[in-house]
């Protein structure tokens, strides 16, 4: 049985990016525990058939481009329309882009930051927008990165992505802190899916170096992950706000 004060039975999550990868993983592991998923991800037709791989009932999955503003605001209004509330968002929409900084085209860079910065602000708001309305407060959590802390080469782009990631939450924590709505982040080191292991890992000196930053010796699996979102959208949590929490091996101690 699950302890109380982890309990998010119930509750309705959008998960924004929930296709595939980690933002399928947390979502099967918290529809396990009772929450009602919404699968919201610009891979409309993979949504629909990870929807299908969920426990339990009264999961939907919807067409979402984090970057283009009514397309979020419909996916809010779809929610409030099929699932009558909003309880918890948990955003794992985002894309990498690695080069030289003096190769990186800017449209690499401008879609970047558009879909892991801009994106993210507009999820925010409207989820906060809806939390408000209901007037009983909620949970916002980000998938944001140890590359907001550390530094690598190529990553011109994806790290000042999930550093202005990290501030944007400090500040919408900052402000939304009354209404009741806490706002975090999960920043994780390498974690294996699948697609990690056939890009950034495929490289077998990209993968030592990887690895040998990483003090416990290995890479992170995607359900490192679900406790720490457990923690944050649960009453377990309901104290934190404006956090980045790093699970990463002891990756940041570097």
């Amino acid at each position: 049985m699950t302890d109380p004060i982890f309990d998010v039975s119930d509750r309705v999550v959008l998960v924004a990016g929930g296709a595939r990868g980690l933002g399928l993983e947390l979502a099967k592991g918290l529809a396990q525990r009772g929450a009602r998923i919404v699968l919201a991800d610009s891979l409309t037709e993979e949504a629909a058939e990870a929807v299908s791989q969920l426990e339990g009932s009264g999961h939907f999955s919807t067409s979402l481009d984090v970057t283009d503003e009514q397309s979020v605001e419909d996916v809010f209004q779809l929610i409030r329309s099929r699932a009558g509330r909003l309880d918890s968002l948990l955003n794992s929409a985002g894309i990498a882009r690695f080069a030289p900084a003096v190769e990186m085209s800017s449209e690499d860079f401008v879609q970047t930051m558009a879909v892991n910065v801009t994106g993210a602000f507009y999820l925010s708001r409207c989820a906060a927008r809806v939390m408000m309305a209901q007037d009983g407060g909620g949970q916002i959590v980000h998938l944001a990165s140890v590359s907001s802390r550390v530094v690598n080469e190529t990553y011109a782009a994806y790290s000042p992505s999930k550093a202005a990631l990290a501030q944007l939450v400090r500040i919408l924590a900052m402000e939304w802190a009354r209404e009741g709505i806490t706002v975090n982040a999960i920043g994780p080191a390498v974690i294996r899916t699948p697609m990690t292991e056939t890009t950034l890992l495929a490289d077998p000196e990209t993968r030592a170096y990887a690895l040998a930053q990483i003090p416990m010796g290995r890479f992170g699996e995607p359900g490192d992950l679900l406790g720490s979102a457990l923690l944050l959208m649960s009453p377990a949590g309901r104290f934190i706000t404006g956090q980045t929490i790093y699970v990463d091996g002891g990756r940041t101690l570097k």
